[in-house]
């Protein structure tokens, strides 16, 4: 769960461009504008505070330093595509202030623009010689259309300067979270290594995730478990200790509250839908498909 986005490379591009398999995304932040397009299922994405529903064919857009969350029943696929503001720098100096609203699902703007979402994606892998420079125009026409088409505003720079502030701030806690999480953790150690006071931390906390530093703390503890038990042959006990729940009883407190059943019962259930092996996307955050795996999906893919 440490920022798989951002280590990711796709040759010397001055974006990033990948289809991804996923059922869980944590919540995160990247410097980047980051336009997404689901081709298949349902996701609900938790951002600003609520959370949205979208289905296939929907595309939507966070912007740098904006905290957001990924969550779906089943792994679907997502092309995702995240551009620096730098890219902008020459043709349109003003991006780096513009801020996008998010789009309701099915909205009728955004649909027309993911056709535009699925040509960038083809021909980011294509093999033609003249792809590249093809792709840079298709970018930069994607972006006008959609200042011109979805609701967005211009913020200050005091405002850019804040977002970014904050951006790292939430990067710092979800590191110290990743690297303690198999520990008793509390607030204060969070504030004391962060050098805050608990009040602040506690309210930035419910501000950034839209739940408490506990209540994220048991969703990344639960989804660590939820790994492993797929995954697995470990008891519930040796997997309580290795997730950070101090016995078994707080974690099937913790994974019903979290998945509606017992760590049990979902064992047994997703082993008794077929008896294969879990799928890699059930048992990460998210798969990378390869470039040629991307090639061939994003080739035989219809949006609705």
């Amino acid at each position: 769960m440490k920022e798989e986005y951002e280590v990711v490379s796709h040759g010397t591009a001055a974006y990033k461009l990948f289809l991804i398999s996923l059922q869980y995304r944590s919540p995160h932040v990247h410097k980047e504008i980051e336009g997404c397009l689901l081709l298949d299922g349902q996701v609900q994405l938790l951002c600003r505070g609520k959370a949205v529903t979208y289905g296939a064919g929907d595309l939507w857009v966070t912007n740098p330093f904006e905290s957001h969350e990924l969550i779906a029943e089943q792994p679907v696929r997502i092309v995702s595509m995240q551009v620096p503001l730098s890219f902008f720098a020459a043709a349109y100096p003003p991006m780096e202030s513009m801020e996008f609203a998010l789009p309701a699902p099915r909205d009728p703007a955004a649909r027309e623009l993911a056709g535009d979402f699925l040509e960038i994606a083809r021909c980011h892998f294509s093999r033609e010689p003249l792809a590249a420079l093809h792709r840079a125009g298709l970018i930069h026409l994607f972006f006008e259309k959609l200042l011109l088409r979805l609701p967005c505003r211009q913020v200050s720079k005091q405002e850019r300067q804040s977002s970014a502030r904050r951006g790292q701030r939430i990067r710092r806690i979800t590191r110290y979270l990743e690297d303690h999480y198999t520990e008793k953790l509390l607030l204060t150690d969070l504030a004391r290594e962060l050098d805050l006071s608990m009040s602040y931390l506690s309210a930035f906390c419910k501000d950034a995730f839209g739940m408490s530093f506990q209540a994220y703390l048991l969703k990344m503890r639960c989804e660590k478990a939820r790994q492993l038990l797929l995954g697995t042959d470990l008891s519930l006990l040796n997997i309580s200790i290795a997730c950070g729940f101090s016995d078994v009883k707080y974690l099937n407190r913790g994974f019903s509250k979290q998945f509606g059943c017992s760590p049990r019962q979902y064992r047994r259930e997703f082993r008794a839908r077929d008896g294969s092996p879990a799928p890699r996307s059930a048992l990460t955050t998210q798969e990378f498909f390869s470039p040629e795996a991307s090639r061939e999906a994003l080739a035989h893919c219809t949006l609705p």
